[in-house]
């Protein structure tokens, strides 16, 4: 490891003859370590790693770490190799008392929180073809810190939305503070970033760290690569035949993410055969799952929902109950509808059909059968052969009673 040179400052008091023995000479050294590595959380939070290494005797030192304003200094950390705290002052700067157990040079690290002192957001760049989807995320980083970071390791952090809440971006400066102090002389060699727990909110959480180390001028908006990844994908219609009866059909595709990282939330600009089509907003899309990208309406499938048949008849009759003769009218209706798709493709299509009804509607007949029903809704996924037609039919019935009388 590097030795950084600290700045050094010594009040040291002239010796005095105390009770036939000297006065010991206390010396404070007031250290500024370069910063090391920054992680970005979603919700702008930042949490700043310094280290370095300076050359210490042993016994007992006062050590004062400089801090810039906009920290929180209740969240400071500091530890230093063959060393204890024995106290702590968080007046202004924090100022450690340390036991420096062997003489030599020490690693310090500190680590400490910024709140509002970073942004970060991915963008996007999505490249289609017949079978595949490039996609190319930029990180947008901002550093708003107060002061400029030279050859910094960067880490971003992705979860899910809405964004992580501050609580717990400073929970995971918790379970990194315990790693340090239980394993100091290996948080000094890996500094890891803080990692979500083995169970609870942060499993949400995943860090991307950039490759090699970088520079973030202060207030300046910067773009740098995060990842690529081609991937393949399924072509997708999708058609709401309760909202939309006449159509359009709308065009997704559907990217499997193969990374173990997730796809954060972002804009993305899409594009088919190198030419813009469109600017969408990227889900989040965990690793192994799938992205349901909505490219637009689409012109390839004509599709259309009529009332091919409607009938009511009523029927009056009687009941008797409790020494009485009840007088009900009873009201049935019959809805048939008829669903046509037709394909101008020149290659196979799959459409995924959805439909609602009410929910005291009996189902009298349906073909073909759907893949997915709910007390309210259908669901039908149709494969379409170049150029075909196709239809789904469906009657349902609602049957409604009214009291008109009732007699001894």
């Amino acid at each position: 490891m590097k030795l950084f040179a600290a700045l050094l400052t010594l009040l040291i008091c002239a010796p005095a003859i105390v009770s036939g023995q000297e006065a010991k000479v206390e010396a404070t050294t007031a250290i500024n370590l370069p910063v090391d590595s920054v992680t970005i959380y979603p919700d702008g939070m930042v949490s700043v790693k310094r280290m370095g290494s300076l050359d210490v005797t042993d016994g007992v030192h006062k050590f004062v770490m400089d801090i810039p304003d906009s920290a929180d200094k209740s969240t400071a950390l500091l530890t230093v190799s063959n060393a204890t705290i024995e106290r702590v002052i968080y007046d202004g700067n924090p100022v450690y008392t340390l036991n420096i157990s062997s003489a030599g040079s020490q690693d310090f690290a500190l680590s400490y929180l910024m709140y509002s002192a970073g942004y970060w957001e991915p963008r996007y760049d999505l490249h289609l073809t017949d079978d595949s989807v490039l996609v190319k995320a930029n990180a947008i980083v901002r550093n708003n810190g107060g002061e400029d970071l030279k050859g910094v390791r960067l880490k971003l952090v992705a979860g899910i939305p809405p964004v992580v809440e501050p609580y717990l971006a400073k929970r995971a400066l918790d379970r990194l503070q315990a790693d340090y102090a239980a394993a100091p002389e290996e948080a000094f060699e890996a500094a890891p970033a803080p990692m979500a727990p083995a169970t609870g909110e942060l499993e949400t959480l995943y860090i991307f760290e950039l490759e090699g180390r970088n520079d973030l001028e202060m207030d300046l908006e910067i773009g740098l690569p995060l990842f690529d990844e081609s991937v393949t994908l399924v072509r997708m219609f999708t058609w709401d035949a309760y909202n939309k009866e006449e159509g359009p059909a709308a065009e997704e595709i559907r990217a499997n993410n193969t990374m173990q990282a997730p796809w954060p939330s972002g804009k993305a600009l899409l594009y088919r055969n190198d030419e813009y089509v469109s600017t969408i907003t990227m889900p989040y899309t965990p690793s192994g799952t799938n992205a349901s990208i909505v490219v637009g309406p689409s012109a390839d499938l004509k599709v259309s929902k009529k009332l091919s048949d409607y009938n009511i008849t009523e029927n009056v009759r009687a009941i008797q109950s409790e020494n009485r003769t009840h007088t009900v009218k009873e009201t049935t209706e019959n809805w048939a509808y008829n669903l046509t798709i037709e394909s101008n493709l020149d290659r196979e299509a799959m459409l995924e059909v959805s439909d609602s009804r009410p929910k005291e509607a009996k189902i009298i007949s349906i073909s073909p059968q759907p893949s997915e029903t709910t007390a309210t809704t259908m669901k039908w996924r149709v494969s379409l052969q170049p150029r075909e037609k196709a239809a789904i039919n469906y009657v349902y019935q609602v049957v409604t009673t009214e009291a008109l009388n009732s007699q001894r």
